[in-house]
């Protein structure tokens, strides 16, 4: 028995050591990586974060732009819209922004006046950025606007009371207004009072149907268009880099390029500046209406 008792105990222990090692092997493995694609480097390399501006170009400065000289390039006007709802440091700094650049101002809000005086402060030109009626829309362009359908003496009575708002505006260019501007009629008996105001228009270009060009030559009065929604889709350095690249399109052009952005925050200053910047580095002129049409609007 005491022998029957030896033979045992050691059987016992073997037992537990073989169990030990009988886990199944699958809780022992390393976990495998989940399954992702990687994006080539040169999709991304322009949204990789800067470090430091100092040490490195910035995305604008190292985009290879097709057209690196400037030769042959155009001036460039930046007109500003939708000045009058905000006060305040925003606009202060927008203030402190290059004269050339164009402060276009709606009407009839709580801060009309304030960015007015601030624009002419500041020395930049005043345009009126009349509201017009847009085409399926549920917006109101604002509390009086330039309707597609409005009649002549509709008309005259709120483009006076626009110019009585601001009087140091040397032109104007349509809020809105893709069913308004594409109205020959109407657009005819708005840039005739215009006209008769000593204003220029520039349609900011809100549908391929304008009929403003069209009415402009009928009224024998100059007007110019927006080439450039510079904030559209957006402020991102990939953005304003393909923003750049398609001023190439306008080499040997003889008109400035006509740049429409808009105040509504501060990423929209800072995309600003950051392209401005850019083109001058590339040898690009930034100029005022004054300038750029002298001839035009003397």
């Amino acid at each position: 028995m005491a022998n029957l008792k030896r033979l045992i105990f050691p059987l016992i222990i073997l037992l537990a050591l073989f169990a030990c090692k009988g886990k199944p092997e699958a809780e022992e493995q390393p976990q495998q990586p989940e399954t992702y694609q990687e994006t080539p480097a040169e999709e991304v390399k322009e949204e990789l974060p800067i470090e430091s501006t100092k040490a490195k170009p910035t995305t604008l400065q190292s985009y290879e732009y097709n057209w690196s000289k400037s030769d042959d390039m155009p001036d460039v006007v930046i007109i500003i819209d939708d000045f009058g709802n905000s006060a305040g440091q925003l606009l202060d700094d927008f203030g402190d922004l290059p004269s050339e650049f164009v402060f276009a101002i709606l009407p009839d809000l709580a801060h009309t006046k304030t960015a007015a005086n601030v624009a002419t402060r500041k020395g930049h030109e005043v345009i009126i950025h009349i509201p017009m009626e847009a085409e399926n829309s549920k917006i109101s362009p604002g509390e009086k606007y330039i309707s597609k359908n409005m009649d002549e003496e509709q008309v005259k009575a709120v483009l006076d009371d626009f110019v009585k708002q601001l009087p140091m505006a040397i032109a104007a260019n349509n809020h809105m207004g893709s069913a308004t501007t594409a109205n020959l009629e109407t657009m005819n008996k708005v840039l005739s009072h215009l006209k008769k105001k000593g204003l220029f228009f520039i349609d900011s270009a809100t549908t391929a149907k304008s009929a403003v060009y069209t009415a402009a030559r009928q009224q024998d009065v100059f007007t110019t268009k927006r080439d450039i929604f510079l904030d559209v889709p957006d402020m991102s350095d990939k953005s304003l880099a393909k923003k750049i690249q398609d001023l190439g399109k306008y080499k040997g052009r003889k008109e400035p390029i006509i740049i429409i952005t808009h105040c509504h925050d501060r990423a929209k200053l800072e995309g600003l500046q950051k392209f401005v910047t850019q083109i001058k580095a590339m040898g690009i002129n930034v100029v005022s209406l004054r300038d750029a049409f002298s001839k035009a609007i003397s």
